[in-house]
């Protein structure tokens, strides 16, 4: 199926609008904002590489090719390398500054939100289990822990989801989900 890149790049910005607004809302219920989250998808090469996969998450008969694939391994390895959002930053997690941490739980949050509520994949796990399967393993700080595990309960307990839902709507709309 052949789409005009005009198209998948105007989907993934919306799609990427959709995602830091939601980012920014789990992050309010934490007592912060990061404007400028994920400011790095929107130039090249990360912006190609991200735009066909997320083009093809909402869009299940667009089937990305290898080389489509390829970028998007380059374009998140560039990414999660250049951004204090991300573990791969840095040399060791006990190196993230708090402020990264709220950002990075935030950042979860919403990944979490989309694919439970927005894409609706059934094998979802809450962002606790999310967190004990693939983050629990590095060496953590105790403090670290303790800003994680308040954040969580913090969403947890505050999130609107059907506010967070009308966020997502605009994207749904141009999806054939």
């Amino acid at each position: 199926m052949k789409i005009d890149m005009k198209d998948i790049f105007e989907f993934f910005e919306l799609r990427i609008k959709s995602h830091i607004t939601a980012v920014n809302y789990f992050a309010e219920l934490l007592g912060y904002h990061f404007p400028e989250h994920d400011c790095n998808k929107i130039i090249e090469p990360i912006r190609t590489g991200y735009a066909y996969i997320f083009y093809q998450t909402y869009h299940k008969n667009f089937h990305p090719t290898a080389e489509h694939l390829a970028l998007y391994k380059e374009a998140q390895d560039i990414h999660h390398s250049h951004t204090p959002h991300h573990i791969q930053y840095y040399k060791h997690v006990s190196e993230i500054p708090d402020i990264y941490l709220y950002e990075m739980v935030a950042d979860w949050a919403s990944a979490n939100f989309e694919q439970k509520n927005i894409i609706k994949c059934t094998d979802t796990k809450s962002i606790e289990q999310w967190f004990q399967e693939n983050m629990a393993q590095f060496d953590w700080a105790p403090n670290q822990l303790e800003i994680i595990k308040k954040s969580f309960d913090i969403i947890k307990k505050n999130t609107n989801a059907e506010y967070v839902k009308t966020i997502w709507q605009p994207l749904l709309e141009k999806s054939d989900l």
